[in-house]
């Protein structure tokens, strides 16, 4: 029974992700029904960012990345680039978050 304790209490120390930061990207303008989650989600993985992707209810989408803030700025600028021709980016809101579990790999979310 030592051995499952010890493992519950490990795991629930990596629970809350000391050694990255995580940002949410709000992002705004043509970026909804042209493939946009789906240029993210392969930047991410090209990047090896672990977070998600959702469209919102206002014709935003909002990004979440767990990361250092150069890779997260890296991510802002390579984003514009990789996406389809039919979406258009006007504006990227970056906020910082607390207080998150850990996240792995990269997901869209529906």
């Amino acid at each position: 029974m030592g051995f499952f304790n010890r493992n519950n209490h490990q795991n629930s120390n990596n629970f809350t992700n000391s050694s990255n930061e995580t940002w949410q990207l709000t992002v705004f303008g043509i970026v909804q029904g042209v493939g946009f989650r789906w240029n993210v989600q392969v930047l991410a993985d090209k990047l090896q960012l672990p977070g998600t992707v959702h469209n919102n209810a206002d014709q935003t989408v909002t990004i979440i990345l767990q990361t250092d803030s150069s890779h997260v700025n890296q991510f802002c600028q390579e984003l514009p680039h990789n996406i389809s021709q039919f979406a258009h980016i006007t504006k990227i809101k970056k906020e910082k978050l607390t207080n998150t579990g850990k996240m792995h790999g990269f997901h869209v979310l529906y």
